[in-house]
């Protein structure tokens, strides 16, 4: 745990909810291997990054990540990454052949090895020398995956690790290098797990059940919505296209914060009720802006900057991007659901 910091009052409320049945250590690791995908690969580097003072994460542009997620030790520690979504895998022959797949790819970048005919061959890309500082090589190579419950990835994984070992010119791998595969307990235990941590990570997974979440929820009346976007397109019949984009756009966001209520109704009551009180100052705000101009639908830029404002003290450290998402969607549901009119160019209000 932090010490000598205030932790903000949502974070003590969602520490009170964990369930007791699991120890943190425990908990962090069924978290963090039910993410997968960038969010697998955002947590695990949130967690390095919290524990190794000089891990680099690395960004995937301009021209590739050269197989690499992160490095630390000054350049000689390097770090792969893989989160496979495991429902999609029928068995878990499939979803081991997958790991080994992936790995051994992400392997011979770092050795910077292709296939030219189905041969192995050394093909230096220049990508690596722009990574690692120069000079450095590494001379260990963990492999972090969401699923690690099979022996039978490590042969093949390690006997690759050998033959590339041997065939690559070793401009960014040293000869002696090691390599291991480290699942989520692995990682889990290696290092004290704290509140802090566990909650960052299972609001990973929070964001990816809200997005599912959305694609079901209904909107019980969106009449007014859909009256005032008509408005938009009679006002700019040279924007049909930008104007459909942005009614779908706000319709998206507008499940997605319906299903964000539903989740902090269902189990977390005092979130819940500040979302509430914060909604509130959200339609005050906001209709103050729209009654001060002629033309309220061009201030939705404006109302959902003040929608996120209010939201991110709040819910920005819990919920990171998604307080975004919820701000923009607040507004759609004020422009459907809000007293305040639009005229259409006919001069008639449209509530």
């Amino acid at each position: 745990m932090l010490t000598g910091a205030r932790i903000p009052m949502t974070l003590c409320i969602t520490i009170a909810t964990f369930p007791t049945m699991f120890s943190i250590t425990d908990e962090y690791a069924k978290t963090l291997g039910s993410l997968t995908g960038n969010a697998f690969q955002a947590e695990v580097c949130a967690r390095l990054q919290s524990v190794i003072l000089d891990f680099q994460t690395i960004p995937a542009k301009p021209h590739g990540d050269a197989g690499l997620d992160g490095f630390s030790h000054l350049g000689r520690h390097g770090y792969c990454c893989f989160g496979p979504e495991l429902s999609t895998y029928r068995s878990n022959r499939s979803l081991e052949n997958a790991i080994i797949v992936k790995f051994r790819s992400d392997l011979r970048k770092l050795f910077e090895l292709e296939f030219k005919k189905k041969k192995l061959v050394p093909m230096p890309t220049g990508e690596m020398s722009t990574i690692l500082p120069s000079g450095k090589k590494l001379i260990h190579i963990e492999l972090i995956v969401n699923w690690f419950e099979s022996h039978r990835v490590i042969g093949p994984i390690h006997t690759a690790f050998a033959e590339y070992q041997e065939m690559s010119e070793g401009n960014f791998v040293d000869a002696e290098a090691s390599v291991k595969i480290v699942g989520p307990k692995e990682l889990a235990n290696r290092w004290t797990v704290d509140e802090i941590a566990l909650i960052r990570a299972k609001q990973k997974g929070f964001l990816k059940e809200i997005q599912d979440a959305a694609a079901s929820v209904s909107i019980a009346n969106p009449k007014d919505f859909d009256s005032k976007m008509s408005i938009l397109r009679q006002l700019r019949p040279d924007q049909l296209a930008g104007i459909d984009r942005l009614a779908e756009e706000l319709m998206l966001k507008w499940r997605t914060a319906l299903a964000f209520e539903n989740s902090l109704n269902e189990s977390m009551p005092t979130l819940h009720r500040l979302l509430e009180a914060t909604r509130s100052r959200i339609v005050t705000r906001v209709s103050e802006l729209m009654l001060a101009s002629s033309q309220p639908w061009t201030q939705l830029s404006a109302a959902e900057a003040i929608a996120h404002s209010l939201l991110e003290p709040d819910f920005g450290q819990l919920y990171g991007s998604l307080v975004s998402d919820v701000a923009a969607g607040e507004i759609a549901r004020l422009i459907g659901e809000c007293p305040i009119g639009w005229v259409n160019p006919g001069g008639a209000n449209v509530n």
